[in-house]
């Protein structure tokens, strides 16, 4: 194939400067340039064109930006194909006032997991996992249970894009499971315990535990995860207790959406 036509350039570009304000949170034009690769120039005329169309805005704190409300709304609307927003945001700030943590939604868009979702905790989680955000489905505890429990079709789909760069996913941190044999003997582990847990996968001092949300026919439509300090979420006591407070709100945002949420799980890695 030939090299992209500059319409898809300027989409790519775009996607890349997106993707650093959902990950990173508020930027200037230099953190964004160094986040892409592209010059500042690219950088303030592509942020011109998402302001206008209300993707992007300057924060009160002149010089920086951030993603908008325009492409938050947008983000929200992609997900009430299978789960309603006014019916699951009551419940993700309740576990967010019973836990005190960061709570988010995921959903799955091609081979990443994007947050939809994110409320923060009593305390603020400047790094890791913005709003609009995606993350690679190895990595972090929501994006683990959509990899565990999206189907076998997604499973093996994801299988061969790692073969492809080697037999390693993409690394974040050292903590960052990378080798195949290792994810998917996490993935194991998370399709037996039925909530994934992780540490300092995506950003050093963030730990999180995630759980499936259940279509009516079996599906798993989202991932509800909660995120803290690593001391706070792998704690031996305060863990399973946790992690049955995830579950019950996925079931209960599930229960919402789909009535008579099923429960099926997919098959295990072999």
């Amino acid at each position: 194939m030939g090299s992209p036509t500059g319409g898809v350039r300027v989409i790519e570009k775009a996607g890349a400067l997106m993707e650093a304000l959902a990950y990173r949170g508020p930027q200037t034009v230099v953190e964004l340039a160094e986040a892409t690769g592209e010059p500042r120039t690219t950088i303030y005329r592509v942020l011109a064109t998402l302001q206008e169309m209300g993707w992007v805005e300057e924060t009160t704190k002149r010089g920086r930006y951030a993603l908008g409300l325009t492409l938050m709304q947008l983000g929200r609307a992609a997900v009430e194909h299978g789960i309603e927003h006014r019916l699951a945001a009551p419940v993700l700030r309740a576990l967010r006032t019973e836990t005190g943590l960061t709570v988010y939604l995921h959903v799955l868009r091609g081979l990443r997991a994007v947050c939809v979702e994110r409320i923060d905790g009593r305390e603020l989680l400047s790094f890791g996992l913005q709003f609009g955000g995606s993350l690679p489905l190895h990595a972090g505890a929501g994006a683990r249970v959509l990899l565990a429990f999206g189907g076998e079709a997604l499973y093996q789909r994801w299988r061969e894009h790692v073969k492809e760069r080697g037999g390693e996913a993409e690394a974040f941190t050292q903590r960052t499971p990378r080798r195949l044999a290792d994810i998917e003997a996490l993935v194991r582990k998370v399709r037996a315990n039925g909530f994934a847990v992780s540490s300092e996968d995506n950003t050093i001092g963030i730990a999180a535990i995630g759980a499936p949300i259940w279509a009516a026919d079996g599906r798993c439509l989202a991932a509800v995860s909660i995120a803290g300090s690593p001391e706070e979420i792998l704690n031996r006591d305060r863990q399973p207790v946790l992690a049955e407070v995830v579950r019950r709100a996925a079931q209960q945002i599930g229960d919402l959406s789909t009535p008579r949420a099923g429960r099926a799980r997919s098959q295990e890695p072999s």
